[in-house]
């Protein structure tokens, strides 16, 4: 049996990403749910996906298998620390970099590649797949990053598809060119931090911008522990985004 895993924002989307991936109808495969935070704010959901020969699925309603909750390890098993969850091995870095070199060579843009430590401000949970997090150096890259990482996003998207079909297990790839992302970031937690400022004194929400759900991620994390307010994501799709409420 060929199964693929998928992450994407709900589990409808990783099932329907599967399947066209594995060129199944859905009564033809097996569902397990990994991972669902779908329902947290800009939560994401990571299923497995196997197609079935004969065999009938094992799954419940719907051939939806999920997971059961964790039951307590014993004293002689530690849960692993999130380092060590979080940084993929050397040579999935080397695959991922391999695929995204052939890739952006193959799209007229010559460049290097690197795989470089979590270089964000907000740390990953122990409980999210191996990320593997790469910067690409060139010249003429613009182009990739697009509107507001429009362009930066989808190719993110790609690369994602295509490493995972030369790995065994799912591993998220987080794709910057020239640091774009990292210099996003500092600027929406300045912009955070401005806002918040703005809603303490006035004590009235302010509504940011639609954005991404990355970028919605790093304006709640900047304002969780701020005391004076606090975040909501409202919206659909692309009109998504953040309200700064003082509390």
């Amino acid at each position: 049996m060929r199964s693929v895993e998928i992450q994407a924002r709900s589990v409808d989307e990783a099932v329907r990403l599967a399947l066209e991936q594995l060129g199944r109808t859905r009564d033809q495969v097996q569902v397990e749910v990994l991972m669902d935070t779908s329902d947290d704010e800009d939560g994401e959901a990571l299923v497995r996906v196997t197609a079935q020969d004969s065999a009938p699925a094992r799954a419940g309603q719907g051939g939806i298998m999920r997971r059961p909750a964790a039951r307590p390890q014993s004293p002689e098993r530690t849960r692993p620390l999130a380092a060590d969850v979080q940084r993929a091995d050397p040579e999935t870095e080397q695959v991922v970099k391999t695929v995204v070199h052939e890739l952006l060579t193959a799209m007229g843009f010559p460049c290097t590649v690197m795989a470089v430590d979590n270089p964000s401000s907000i740390e990953l949970g122990p409980d999210e797949p191996p990320t593997v997090f790469i910067d690409v150096h060139g010249r003429d890259l613009g182009m990739l990053i697009g509107r507001r990482g429009e362009n930066l996003a989808q190719l993110q998207y790609l690369v994602n598809v295509l490493v995972n079909k030369r790995l065994p297990a799912w591993t998220r790839v987080i794709l910057d060119i020239e640091g774009y992302r990292i210099r996003r970031e500092e600027s929406l937690i300045n912009l955070a931090q401005r806002v918040a400022r703005q809603v303490a004194r006035n004590r009235r929400p302010i509504s940011l911008e639609p954005m991404p759900p990355n970028e919605r991620r790093v304006v709640h994390v900047a304002l969780r522990d701020d005391p004076s307010v606090t975040t909501a994501s409202s919206g659909e799709g692309a009109l998504r985004r953040v309200t700064v409420y003082p509390k």
